[in-house]
């Protein structure tokens, strides 16, 4: 009778106490970006490559803590559109960003694997606001904050395996991303007005796909 009560325990406890779960996850992002700003106002244009590593902190099931940092293309020219600045004439330019940011991000559903978390589903989408900064070089070596604003969908195909399509608007306070190396027109106030900190500033937005895996076990959580 003892052995019995013993094991229909254990079963209980096994039964209650199956929810497991992983605090971090860290992976690989790539993809393509695109540049906006005077140069070019059309989505998905130009577009280069782009990575970076990814790294988040699961504060819950519903928002997590995420760090990346890589390296993004942008490209435009004025070919065309030269008589819409004052004293304008064809500029290209064609760079390198390397930029990095923390985000909070929100899923809009309790995200995670159902055999470790009871309720929990395997595929969410999710918004994201952070800060971060972004380096560049036009005649000299630059950085510039730059606001991460974005929205993705997350899908977890196994238990410690996610993958993901991230789309993220990178809102800059510069206004020379689009610096052309060798030209005397530039397009920073092109039309000759200044303007204020926050107006016609440089952006460019990032989309990527990622591959993650889970890590530093948290144990098992007690259900009823």
């Amino acid at each position: 009778m003892k052995r019995l009560l013993t094991l229909m325990l254990a079963g209980l406890v096994a039964e209650l106490c199956f929810g497991q779960g992983y605090r971090m996850e860290i992976g690989a992002m790539g993809g393509g970006s695109f540049y906006m700003g005077d140069a070019n106002t059309k989505m998905f244009n130009d577009m280069r490559p782009s990575y970076s590593l990814l790294l988040r902190y699961n504060l819950n099931r519903r928002f997590t803590l995420k760090a990346d940092v890589g390296v993004a293309g942008i490209a435009g020219t004025t070919e065309g559109k030269e008589g819409t600045f004052l004293h304008g004439e064809t500029l290209n330019f064609d760079r390198k960003l390397i930029d990095g940011s923390i985000a909070m991000e929100f899923n809009f559903y309790e995200f995670g694997a159902p055999s470790y978390a009871p309720g929990a589903s395997r595929v969410s989408p999710y918004i994201l606001l952070g800060a971060g900064a972004v380096c560049y070089k036009t005649d000299k070596t630059k950085a510039a904050f730059c606001m991460p604003i974005g929205l993705g969908l997350k899908y977890k195909f196994a238990d410690r395996f996610n993958l993901g399509l991230d789309l993220t608007y990178r809102m800059s306070l510069a206004d020379d991303l689009d610096y052309a190396t060798g030209s005397q027109f530039q397009l920073i106030d092109p039309q000759g007005i200044a303007s204020s900190w926050n107006k016609n500033k440089d952006s460019y937005f990032v989309l990527k796909f990622y591959l993650s895996y889970d890590f530093m076990y948290i144990g098992s959580i007690c259900y009823r």
